[in-house]
C-alpha cells in the first residue's frame, strides 16, 4: 500500500507495513534507484466571488512555480473554482489505486461566502495542493498537470471520462457488490484503528467546538461588563475611583478580544486540523478499498477463465473444436497469466 506524502508529518495515520525477515545466507538486494522528487511552490489566493449569492461561486488563484520538465513554464497561474479542486481528488484517486490521495476540505451549502470560511478553506486547498505536489506518484499524474497549467480546463475535464468513486455510507452500504471478509490481520488492525482513531477525532472536534463557544460567551460577558465599567467611570464618584474604573474598564476590554481571539484561534487550528485528519482517514479508507476492488475483479476474473475452460471441455468432448484449438487454448492461458496463474495442458 502507498503513502500518501511521506515527506510530511501532518498524515493521521502509519500504514507503513513491516517487512518480512531477510535470509542471512541470501545476498542483500540491490538497492532501487530513489525516485526523484520535483520542486512544487504552490499557493493559492486571491478568492473572488462570481455571479449571484444563490448561484454563486468562489474563484481562486492557484499559481505554481515548479522544476519539472513535463510543464510548459516554470511559473503558471490559473483560476480554479472549489468543484474544480474535487474534480482533481476524485481524478487522482481514480488514477492511482492504492496511493493516499490528500483530502479536499468538505462542501459548504450555508456561510460559503463569509470571510472566514473562505480564508479557511484557501487555506486548506493550498495544504492539499502542496502535499499532492509533494508525493513522488502524485506529482507525476497527468490529470494533476492539466489542473494545474491548462487555460481551458472546464472543457478539458467535461470531456474526459471520469468515473466517481462513490463513498457508500448507511444501510446501502453492504447492498452493491459481493460482500468482502478480510483475511489478513494487518489490514483488519488498520482498519480497527482507524475506526477508533475517528471516533475519538470527533469527539475532539465536539469539544473544541464547545470550548470555542464558551470563550465567545465569555468574551460577550467581558463585553457587557467593560462597558458597564465605564459608565460607572463617567458618573461623578471621584477623580480617583472614575479613574480606577477606567483602568478596569481597559482591561475587560483587552481580556474580551483576547477570548475573541482564541476562540477564532481554535476553530481557524485545532477544529480545522482534527476536521483534515478525518477527512484524511476517509482518503486512507479509499485507499484501502481500491484493493477491495483489485480483488472483486480478480475473482470475476477467476469465473470468467472457469466458463471458458468449461466451454471448451464441452466442445473438446463433443469434438466441435476444430480450429479453435489452439486459439481457444492460448485465450485461456492470456488470462490465466494475467491472473498470475496458468492454464493445464492437454
Amino acid at each position: 500500500m502507498n503513502q500518501s506524502n511521506h515527506s510530511t508529518s501532518s498524515s493521521p495515520v502509519e500504514t507503513s507495513r513491516p517487512l518480512p525477515n531477510e535470509s542471512q545466507d541470501d545476498e542483500p538486494p540491490p538497492t532501487p534507484a530513489k525516485r526523484t522528487t520535483l520542486l512544487f511552490q504552490i499557493s493559492v489566493g486571491d478568492p473572488t466571488k462570481v455571479g449571484d449569492p444563490v448561484r454563486g461561486y468562489t474563484v481562486y488563484t492557484v499559481r505554481t512555480r515548479t522544476s519539472s520538465p513535463h510543464y510548459r513554464k516554470s511559473e503558471i497561474s490559473v483560476l480554479r473554482r472549489f468543484s474544480e479542486f474535487l474534480w482533481l481528488f476524485d481524478a487522482l484517486t481514480l488514477n492511482n489505486p492504492g496511493v493516499i490521495v490528500p483530502p479536499m476540505p468538505d462542501k459548504q451549502p450555508w456561510g460559503r461566502f463569509q470571510d472566514q470560511f473562505v480564508e479557511t478553506r484557501r487555506q486548506a486547498l493550498q495544504r492539499c495542493l502542496t502535499k499532492i505536489t509533494s508525493h513522488p506518484v502524485l506529482q507525476l499524474d497527468p490529470d494533476l498537470r492539466m489542473f494545474l497549467e491548462s487555460d481551458s480546463f472546464a472543457v478539458e475535464a467535461k470531456n474526459r471520462r471520469l468515473e466517481v468513486i462513490p463513498e457508500k455510507t448507511g444501510l446501502l452500504a453492504n447492498w452493491t457488490g459481493p460482500r468482502y471478509f478480510e483475511q489478513d490481520d494487518w489490514f483488519d488492525s488498520r482498519k480497527n484503528f482507524l475506526d477508533g482513531l475517528e471516533s475519538q477525532l470527533k469527539g475532539l472536534s465536539k469539544s473544541i467546538e464547545s470550548a470555542s463557544k464558551a470563550r465567545l460567551e465569555l468574551s460577550v460577558t467581558m463585553g457587557d461588563y467593560a462597558a458597564s465599567m465605564t459608565d460607572l467611570a463617567e458618573s461623578d464618584l471621584g477623580s480617583g475611583m472614575c479613574a480606577a474604573l477606567a483602568r478596569l474598564s481597559d482591561l475587560a476590554r483587552q481580556e474580551k478580544e483576547v477570548h475573541e481571539e482564541q476562540a477564532k484561534g481554535d476553530v481557524m487550528t485545532l477544529l480545522n486540523m482534527a476536521d483534515e485528519y478525518c477527512r484524511f482517514i476517509g482518503s486512507v479508507r479509499l485507499a484501502f478499498a481500491a484493493r477491495i476492488r483489485a480483488f472483486h475483479h480478480w475473482q470475476n476474473m477467476e469465473k470468467e477463465v472457469g466458463k471458458m475452460k468449461y466451454a471448451r471441455e464441452r466442445l473438446r468432448q463433443q469434438g466441435k473444436l476444430g480450429d479453435r484449438v489452439n486459439s481457444s487454448l492460448s485465450e485461456i492461458n492470456d488470462v490465466s497469466h494475467f491472473l498470475g496463474g496458468s492454464a493445464s495442458q492437454e
